[in-house]
């Protein structure tokens, strides 16, 4: 299936067909978390004398999941995520198709510290990108399952984030944990620049934390799809799906 679409007057295309999925599903048993977070909780559904699972009885298989989003799998959140008053993703966020550029980043040591480099970093101005797709070095498939919790993790620092939002970025999506360091005293301040809050908010941008985007699939130019699950939350689990542009 063939869909095309126009930015700064060159049309492209891409085949809904081939879209590579970059999420990681929040998992039974031991699943991708940082925090100190718990994994999610799958449990048989019990009450009144029904028993939800048909081995042991009941009459069709029924749980009760236990997660939570910012832990536990790829998510999309707004910001939400750090305002005083509550907004929910899906009040927010337009999950349409969007231009986006992956790109491979470095990680450099500052004050003892892992912070992601963006010396490499050039989007073309004449190229429109509305998403960021950031893969981290090393990368390999034991982020599938990794527990961040109390590791050194890198992070995307203040300045890096103002020269992300300065290109024009809307919609961020990274394979770590956080933008921010785990522990931070609160300060949250990446997230802060995003979102330009509280000065002037950012309120149609989002983040995307814990994808994976395995080292075969090139650098370059993509259309993207967050595909954010229906939950009034400032974060919900999402699986955004990338599709290679087969013309340019």
């Amino acid at each position: 299936m063939i869909f095309e679409f126009k930015e700064n007057n060159i049309t492209r295309s891409v085949d809904l067909l081939q879209g590579i999925e970059i999420g990681i599903p929040i998992q039974r048993g031991i699943g991708v978390r940082s925090f100190n977070i718990d994994n999610a909780q799958y449990k048989v559904y019990q009450k009144d004398g029904f028993v939800g699972n048909i081995n042991n009885g009941g009459s069709c298989n029924l749980e009760t999941i236990t997660f939570t989003p910012h832990g536990n799998g790829t998510h999309t959140e707004c910001y939400g995520h750090i305002s005083l008053d509550q907004h929910h993703v899906n009040d927010n966020i337009q999950d349409d198709y969007y231009y986006a550029q992956l790109f491979t980043a470095n990680t450099v040591e500052i004050n003892g510290q892992l912070a992601l480099s963006f010396d490499n970093l050039e989007l073309t101005p004449d190229l429109d990108f509305k998403s960021l797709v950031i893969r981290t070095l090393p990368n390999n498939n034991t982020k599938i399952n990794r527990n961040y919790s109390g590791q050194k993790t890198p992070f995307i620092t203040p300045k890096d984030m103002s020269k992300i939002v300065q290109l024009g970025i809307e919609h961020l999506v990274i394979d770590l944990p956080s933008v921010d360091p785990e522990w931070d005293e609160g300060k949250l301040a990446s997230h802060h620049i995003f979102w330009n809050y509280p000065t002037a908010p950012r309120t149609h941008c989002s983040i995307t934390e814990f994808a994976y985007i395995p080292d075969g699939i090139p650098d370059g130019e993509y259309l993207i799809k967050l595909n954010i699950s229906n939950f009034i939350s400032d974060a919900a689990p999402s699986r955004p799906i990338i599709y290679p542009i087969t013309n340019k």
